[in-house]
């Protein structure tokens, strides 16, 4: 018997679309492209979303986009013939135009297309060089059609309006892009309005569509801020008052950290990157709610939406002095865990205390009161250090004015605090006068940070004897204690035998003397009693010292 052997027949592959071979040097691609344009137009006119007009497109795209680099490379390398250069520029200027002739068939063809490919429309339409009013008009629907806008689209539309961009959009485009947005993404209506191109939208037209979408999507921190600032374009204050209070401050900063556009633009262009500008709410906030502006900046910050550089701008653009931009650094140095940044924070705070003291500064005796007093500071920052107690006798009752009291308090206590290098504001501190006892605190207060104890006890006692106990209580404990009996004793029997009126220093001997009797004992108290000291004055702090001894 002969077996029949049977052979399913292959599975054909599905035929997909295959590229077309050219012999371009036999005709001009300029000629050719123009021919596959025609050729296109076929395709658009039976089914503008078809692969073949797509695949056609793309071919004519790689053809003309070599030619045209190959005229741009003849036209460099062209250097004798003057007619040869010109003719080289034509041709490539007549190829710049129909590429973007290209690029602007190939992004129609992806604005609409599927969502799988429509990320390409963004592309295609920037290399077209039309405007975004010109991709407007050629996706806007027909009157009666039932296609909306395409999703390549609504895709570089979203690119378009997410980037920080010089251009403007007029009135009837912006209202358009809101009418688009509220019928397609209504959700992205807030990040549509802070964008910079949107200024010039009509505010009481978005502010109905705004109403509308919190209708039925419910109440938001940031569309409540977006409806003020319409309020606020419309010069209705006590409306844009009301939306503002509707959240409490710290969830209206939680708005601005989700959408911080509704604040601050980048200066677009390309530009440094410190080139920011405010928005009119930001300058509204200055002027009203200047804590809530502050503390948006420092959450933006935090969360890296904006730098330090940018912050120093925004707040010297709105503050006609500094005060606005004093209060970001000190709240930044209670909010921030970087040690570079507190630390130039630190140096910028100390570098404003002392201008404001020395009143070097033009706008030193600016009106506008600090969010934060020292007080407040000291309690709620780490950073400032609570005052020591020997300051209370050096500091003048009154100063000049408020805000000098204030800049010497906070850099007292910047320097009773942990942080500050004193070593980077020794140098500043020359520009102050030790002639003044606030002055003399300061410099005081180096010293001390420096451990430099002796020369401080010393300048203490030429300047402030009734400081002295205080300052050596506060800061002559654990491994300083022997200074009360090596150094401060021995100066104050020296000083109170010299001076013509020791009342002051003979009390402070006397303080010291108790002290000294309650940290030796017998035979080292009076090894340290002066050969030609009155027995009677130092015996009654020798028996303190005895007893206390017996009893231990």
């Amino acid at each position: 018997t002969r077996r029949w052997i049977i052979t399913s027949p292959k599975e054909t592959r599905t035929a997909g679309h295959g590229w077309n071979l050219y012999v371009v040097d036999m005709v001009s691609p300029l000629t050719l492209y123009q021919e596959m344009a025609e050729y296109s137009q076929n395709y658009a006119e039976n089914n503008p979303q078809s692969q073949s007009l797509r695949h056609l497109l793309s071919e004519a795209h790689l053809l003309v986009r070599t030619a045209l680099l190959q005229t741009s490379k003849r036209h460099q390398d062209s250097r004798g013939d003057p007619d040869e250069k010109m003719a080289t520029l034509t041709e490539k200027q007549e190829l710049e135009e129909v590429f973007r002739q290209n690029c602007s068939q190939l992004g129609d063809s992806f604005s609409r297309g599927s969502p799988k490919d429509c990320h390409l429309a963004l592309p295609y339409y920037r290399m077209s060089g039309l405007s975004v009013t010109d991709v407007m008009s050629r996706n806007r629907p027909l009157p009666g059609s039932p296609h909306s806008y395409g999703p390549g689209f609504l895709f570089y539309l979203k690119h378009y309006l997410f980037e920080e961009t010089d251009e403007t959009l007029s009135t009837e485009t912006a209202d358009e892009v809101i009418d688009i947005f509220s019928q397609s993404e209504p959700s992205l209506l807030v990040t549509v309005c802070a964008s910079p191109c949107m200024k010039n939208v009509n505010p009481a037209r978005t502010l109905q569509i705004l109403q509308c979408l919190e209708d039925t999507a419910g109440v938001s921190v940031p569309l409540t801020i977006t409806m003020a600032t319409m309020m606020l374009h419309l010069g209705n204050l006590p409306q844009y008052t009301e939306l503002m209070e509707r959240h409490a401050e710290m969830l209206l900063v939680y708005g601005f950290i989700e959408e911080p556009r509704l604040l601050l633009h980048d200066g677009g262009g390309g530009g440094k990157k410190e080139q920011v500008c405010t928005t009119a709410l930001a300058r509204q906030l200055a002027n009203s709610q200047p804590g809530l502006l502050v503390a948006a900046m420092v959450a933006l910050h935090e969360n890296s939406k904006v730098q330090l550089e940018q912050a120093d701008f925004i707040f010297k653009e709105l503050s006609c002095d500094n005060s606005l931009q004093v209060d970001f650094w000190e709240a930044m140095l209670m909010a921030s865990s970087q040690d570079a940044v507190i630390q130039e924070l630190l140096f910028r705070l100390a570098s404003v205390y002392i201008d404001r003291l020395t009143n070097t500064i033009s706008n030193t005796t600016s009106k506008q009161k600090s969010l934060k007093s020292a007080e407040d500071l000291i309690s709620s920052c780490s950073h400032f250090g609570a005052l020591h107690p020997w300051l209370t006798v050096l500091n003048p009752a009154q100063m000049s004015s408020s805000q000098h009291q204030e800049a010497l308090h906070k850099l007292q206590a910047l320097l009773c605090g942990p942080s500050l290098s004193v070593g980077t504001v020794v140098p500043l501190l020359e520009r102050l006068s030790e002639e003044t006892t606030w002055g003399f605190s300061l410099h005081l207060l180096c010293a001390t940070r420096r451990q430099q104890y002796d020369w401080s006890i010393e300048k203490l006692l030429d300047r402030c004897p009734q400081a002295v106990i205080a300052y050596a209580n506060h800061h002559l404990q654990d491994k300083h204690m022997a200074l009360w009996w090596t150094k401060l004793l021995p100066e104050l029997c020296d000083r109170t035998r010299a001076a013509a009126d020791g009342s002051i220093l003979l009390s402070v001997l006397n303080e010291t003397l108790v002290v000294v009797a309650m940290e030796t004992s017998p035979l080292e108290f009076l090894e340290l009693v002066p050969d030609d000291g009155t027995a009677s004055y130092f015996l009654p702090y020798l028996l303190t010292c005895s007893q206390r001894n017996v009893m231990a």
